[in-house]
């Protein structure tokens, strides 16, 4: 009998051992993922930070690229209010085919205008002369594009002048807005 009670003693003995042996394997591996858990979310933060500091960065650099824009485009229209096109700006959007080519798609591109929801006739030339800007992909632009690459003229400023005409048609169609 003091055997089978040695050998029960031993046999409990051993499974507390063993529970305790897991149990502190157990804490040993959730310590270690809490760690991970923890770098992880110190590593998500530092990159929110710096996808934060980028943010500012590209809004910085788009509103230098706005301004440098207009200071390059400086000679394309007249200083007045509304923009008029200058003699070299009425050339540029000419010589380079933009005017043709906006007698067939100018309806497109005043349904693309109106998709951004300008409310004042100011608006919609700055909304007017950003839209053809970011059009360079527009499929009825690539004679304009291949015309500016011929002509050494500049792509970018042929669609952005041609953004004056664009508003204009944009104002017979949308004679309601103010000023």
């Amino acid at each position: 009998m003091e055997q089978s009670a040695f050998t029960v003693v031993f046999a409990i003995v051993n499974i507390l051992i063993t529970i305790l042996v897991s149990v502190a394997t157990v804490a040993f591996k959730l310590a270690k993922y809490q760690e991970k858990v923890d770098s992880l979310k110190e590593e998500k933060d530092k990159a929110i930070a710096k996808v934060d500091a980028l943010r500012t960065d590209v809004d910085t650099l788009k509103a230098f690229k706005v301004n440098a824009q207009k200071f390059i485009d400086k000679s394309l229209y007249e200083a007045k209010s509304p923009l008029k096109l200058t003699e070299l700006g009425k050339k540029i959007v000419s010589e380079n085919g933009f005017e043709t080519i906006f007698e067939t798609v100018k309806d497109d591109l005043v349904a693309k205008l109106e998709a951004l929801k300008p409310d004042t006739k100011y608006d919609a030339q700055e909304k007017a002369r950003g839209l053809l800007d970011s059009l360079k992909d527009y499929p009825a632009f690539a004679p304009i594009e291949a015309a500016a690459f011929k002509n050494g003229t500049d792509f970018g400023q042929i669609l952005r002048a041609g953004g004056i005409l664009l508003r204009d048609y944009y104002f017979t169609k949308h004679p309601e807005l103010k000023e």
